[in-house]
């Protein structure tokens, strides 16, 4: 074995790892258990490649997701290697990667649509498009979807993300007529290739000869893709990358044939590069995208025509030695441990979700008890879905035992909750609830979608919905009395009169009533359930919506007045950051005086059954944390990511918050007072 040049400052490498980090083999296939730190493995093969003298500027690293791309930059980091060179680094997911060669190929930007909402007007005019074909010669076998129908529109958006992740349709050799023995040869709904042939040939391109008028989520990596297989010269072409000696793939598992289609190109155009992927075909998230193992298996030989060397990656530090070896037993591999402690393993039982809740709160307070001087975010609660976080918040809340929120938002912090804390803010005159410029951001944001707003600027008519919106967000940001304003001239002045009407009953509510009762009548007049039921596309995410305006109503009846309620989280926060001498992340005082920290990846502690005790302390300070376990990408989540730079705060009170970047100062928008 070659010895390693690069050594690691904060860990000492397994002989698993170093075989890996030392590798000649030109071309490695990192076979990884659950937990068995491939992110900090492939780490140390890029920092080796540094320390003998490749050039950061030479390495590219792929992923499927961007929460991966955050890891890897923080194992590098943590490992030892210098920021500065971290920044040279290439560390980008596949989309962004794509999204980059396309805008130097196409000159300019496209235009992004992140969310369900967003597309399902495109969707709409694709269907619209099949039903007024003159030449559709199989009309008996539309069964078209009634004007509203959201779940057709998830449907369909669904049945796309697979039909590009596959490319089933651009790999077919198909010659003859789309037709329904066509589609039923190929195992989809005719309807379905139907509308998604007039949405990508018609409604996307935009009548466009050389770039698309739009993309949705994964667009980029397809439509690169799709330019790949047509034989487009990229080597050579500005934007595709000129050298790359070393290439890395993290989660190599859940590729889909888009994206190996463009690590293919990738590695016939510098077929003297370096490639190290890393993955686990036990743990294939995203089929929905159209992810398959396959790709880290034998097809990467067949079509690249490398010699595939593997290398195991079997101890795994989440877990103890005996959790180990059951998870061996279940995967049919062998799996061991590099867990300084054992993990054990209590299982519950519950009749219901307040049930669960109560033995998450009893665990939590018994830990509390049991670890005088430990800090509580050393307890974790593993969730699989946002909306399994709403009773526990709200007990959490009661109980007075402070959290934080990984990997979603608190459900007082989504949309529709918002859009209520907004409306009660302008109603009430009060604005002590909204201090934080990150919640009106928000605020403005559930406004627009909420209320369906257009916005006027009569002055300036060419200038498009997007910027007029972030130039009302900004103004917001300024000052909270912008709502006010945003809200009387351009919400009211300009909503359809059916919604007008509810908007002004329930800020009558907001104004002439106190008590427990006032927030179910202000939500009653409103019809928030309604608003979401008709705007929110994903059935899922419907349902979480109204589970936040349940869990809403059920703890906002514990105090006199709405603006006592939603004060009192902000409260606690700036009690406990006041305590550590913080100034609250977010704040004037605070901002810009973060570092660039990253956060550790706490221990979990399942919050259902079964329970389990976590074998490792975790490094971060404060209060419990409440995580979801991700299962697959969907179009709420994507939108939801909206590019915010999150920070740990430090001190017993870890809190995340957005640094909103205030580059864009000036007046207020004259559209908004006017």
């Amino acid at each position: 074995m070659t010895p390693a040049r690069f050594i690691p400052k904060t860990l000492t490498p397994t002989d698993e790892q170093t075989a890996v980090q030392t590798a000649t083999a030109n071309t490695l296939v990192i076979e990884a258990n659950a937990g068995a730190a491939k992110t900090t493995t492939l780490a140390l093969r890029i920092a080796e490649s540094c320390q003998r003298g490749v050039a950061p500027e030479h390495v590219l690293a792929l992923t499927f997701t961007e929460p991966a791309v955050a890891a890897l930059k923080a194992a590098l980091r943590k490992i030892g290697l210098p920021h500065a060179v971290v920044q040279r680094l290439r560390i980008e997911t596949f989309e962004s990667f794509s999204a980059s060669v396309l805008r130097v190929l196409e000159g300019s930007p496209v235009p992004l649509l992140r969310t369900a909402e967003e597309l399902r007007p495109f969707v709409w005019e694709a269907v619209l498009r099949v039903e007024n074909n003159p030449h559709e010669r199989h009309r008996d076998e539309l069964h078209l979807p009634s004007v509203g129908d959201n779940g057709a529109i998830e449907s369909f958006l669904q049945e796309m993300l697979h039909l590009k992740g596959t490319m089933q349709l651009d790999l077919d050799a198909h010659e003859g007529p789309l037709d329904p023995d066509y589609a039923a040869e190929l195992g989809r709904d005719y309807l379905q290739l139907q509308v998604f042939r007039h949405y990508e040939n018609v409604v996307r391109r935009g009548g466009h000869p050389d770039k698309p008028a739009f993309r949705g989520p994964f667009d980029a990596t397809y439509d690169l893709a799709r330019l790949i297989l047509r034989a487009e010269p990229l080597q050579g072409q500005a934007g595709w990358p000129g050298v790359v000696k070393v290439l890395v793939v993290d989660e190599m598992h859940d590729l889909n044939r888009a994206m190996f289609v463009v690590l293919e190109q990738l590695l016939l155009s510098h077929p003297r590069c370096f490639f190290c992927g890393a993955g686990d075909h036990d743990q294939v998230i995203h089929k929905v995208a159209g992810a398959e193992a396959r790709f880290m298996q034998d097809e990467l030989a067949v079509q690249t025509h490398r010699r595939i060397t593997r290398l195991p990656l079997t101890a795994s530090y989440r877990f103890g030695p005996a959790l180990a070896r059951r998870a061996g037993q279940l995967a049919r591999k062998p799996y061991a441990s590099n867990s300084e402690q054992d993990t054990t393993v209590s299982l519950q039982h519950y009749r219901d979700d307040s049930g669960c809740v109560d033995l998450i709160l009893q665990e939590a307070q018994d830990w509390k008890t049991r670890h005088k001087g430990r800090r509580m975010s050393e307890f974790a609660v593993l969730l699989r879905h946002e909306g399994q976080s709403i009773a526990l918040e709200n007990r959490l809340l009661e109980a007075g035992l402070p959290y934080i929120v990984r990997g979603f938002e608190s459900y007082l912090l989504r949309p529709e909750i918002l859009l209520v804390r907004g409306l009660l803010a302008v109603a009430a005159d009060n604005f002590r609830s909204v201090e934080s410029e990150d919640t009106r951001r928000r605020i403005v944001e559930a406004l627009v979608f909420f209320c369906e707003v257009e916005i006027v600027d009569a002055e300036r008519p060419e200038v498009p919905q997007r910027r007029l919106v972030q130039e009302a967000v900004q103004a917001a940001i300024e000052s909270p009395r912008v709502l006010v304003a945003f809200f009387e001239n351009q919400v009211m002045k300009n909503a359809q009169p059916r919604l007008r009407r509810r908007l002004t009953a329930a800020l009558e509510v907001a104004k002439s009533e106190t008590g427990p009762q006032m927030l179910p009548h202000f939500l009653e007049a409103l019809d928030l359930r309604g608003m979401a039921a008709g705007l929110l596309v994903e059935k899922q995410r419907r349902e979480e919506a109204l589970g936040n305006i349940e869990g809403l109503t059920q703890l906002a009846g514990a105090f006199e007045t709405a603006a006592e309620f939603f004060c009192e989280p902000q409260r606690r926060r700036a009690a406990t950051t006041a305590a550590q001498g913080q100034r609250e992340p977010g704040s004037r005082q605070h901002r810009g005086r973060q570092g660039p920290g990253v956060r550790p990846r706490p221990p979990a502690l399942a919050g259902a059954a079964p329970l389990s005790r976590p074998p490792r302390a975790g490094r971060g300070r404060g209060q419990p944390f409440l995580r979801r376990h991700h299962p697959g990408p969907r179009a709420a989540d994507l939108a939801g990511a909206r590019g915010r730079a999150q920070r740990a705060a430090g001190g017993d009170a870890v809190n995340v918050r957005r640094r909103w970047s205030r580059a864009v100062r000036g007046t207020i928008p004259p559209y908004v007072t006017r």
